[in-house]
């Protein structure tokens, strides 16, 4: 009998009060673990806001290089029964982006050759210093109206959300 005989502890105290070690460390173990969620939230935001900010370029800098394509093309456009036939407007799909020139025009879309290498220059380092790594392409077929073009222009740019892709934006310009 003696072998079964029960301890009976008595707290100086009475109840026990206050948290102990092992409740405060998963305390503190959620709260860090909250804490690196938030953080690798926000890191993942801040990489999709420069994607997009970069994309907003993009798109702005398609605008203003269609444009200037509209402002040159605009001269040429005349009413159907006009009896002055106007030049051809140039092509603006005849200059590159490395180094940026353009090639001659036709000689009956030569008017404005001089305009349009200044335009296309001015927009290519206007493009090279919003977006350094980016790159274009113009690419002119023609349009429903005769000797005008409709142009599609794409530009690629590095885009450093995920190892080292590139995403594109196209636009087409009438």
């Amino acid at each position: 009998m003696n072998a079964m005989k029960k301890q009976i502890v008595i707290c100086r105290g009475g109840l026990q009060s206050g948290m102990s070690l092992l409740e405060v460390m998963i305390a503190i173990f959620l709260l860090a673990f909250g804490l690196i969620g938030l953080g690798a939230t926000q890191s993942k935001s801040i990489a999709m806001n420069q994607s997009v900010f970069y994309r907003s370029i993009a798109v702005d800098l398609g605008n203003d290089l269609a444009d200037r394509i509209r402002a040159v093309r605009t001269p040429f456009i005349v009413s159907v029964g006009a009896t002055v036939t106007p030049d051809k407007p140039a092509d603006f799909s005849k200059c590159s982006p490395n180094p940026a020139s353009c090639a001659s025009q036709e000689a009956d879309r030569n008017t404005y050759q001089t305009l349009v290498n200044a335009e296309m220059l001015e927009w290519s380092n206007v493009l090279k210093s919003q977006l350094p790594t980016a790159s274009f392409t113009l690419v002119a077929v023609p349009s429903a109206s005769p000797d005008y073009f409709r142009y599609t222009l794409t530009i690629t740019w590095l885009d450093n959300r995920k190892d080292n892709s590139t995403s594109t934006y196209s636009v087409v310009i009438e």
